[in-house]
């Protein structure tokens, strides 16, 4: 795991905290849980828990949208990666009134026309939603044909500072818990 632990915006979950959620994912040995491939770790007689390395980078962030994804690409390039996650509005943060300033997937796109050596690849990730299909979140564009329960990031936002649990079919509880505590407002 490499996530970004620098200076974020002021409404935005710290680092000590989001550190805290990995940490304690970690110690549980919940990463992987009901998502991993079975069969995969099978063959080689291991769990994910087994593989994972929290690395956190310390970089600030600037909600520069597509640009920063690149960079983002590069520094875990040099950090020995492989792989990058550019989630829907990765790096964004809108205007003072609300409005984008990048649409959803502009900093997935980027990676299409992009000249130089980046060998980093982008594993772009759309709308997700929890399936009882699955019993799990996944990719929307996976299950054409069925219900989710939507994720609704105001909600669960909204939710946490309310010092609540989110639903447990869409937030891992420990994760859910260090939230509402730090984001709890009085």
């Amino acid at each position: 795991m490499n996530p970004l632990v620098g200076e974020t915006k002021g409404d935005d979950v710290n680092a000590e905290i989001r550190m805290s959620t990995y940490e304690k994912l970690i110690a549980d040995r919940a990463l992987g849980e009901g998502d991993s491939d079975g069969e995969l770790w099978a063959k080689l007689g291991e769990e994910v828990p087994d593989r994972v390395v929290l690395l956190g980078l310390d970089i600030k962030m600037f909600y520069g949208g597509p640009k920063e994804a690149v960079m983002h690409a590069i520094y875990r390039q040099n950090f020995g990666f492989t792989d990058v996650i550019i989630g829907r509005k990765h790096a964004d943060a809108p205007y003072k009134d609300g409005t984008a300033i990048w649409g959803d997937f502009d900093a997935q796109e980027i990676f299409d026309n992009l000249n130089g050596d980046l060998q980093e690849k982008p594993l772009k990730v759309g709308f997700a939603a929890y399936y009882e299909s699955i019993g799990r979140v996944d990719l929307m564009e996976n299950h054409a044909d069925e219900k989710p329960v939507f994720i609704s990031g105001k909600a669960v936002r909204a939710t946490l500072q309310q010092g609540e649990q989110v639903d447990p079919r869409i937030m891992r509880p420990s994760t859910s818990a260090i939230l509402a505590a730090a984001m709890k407002q009085n």
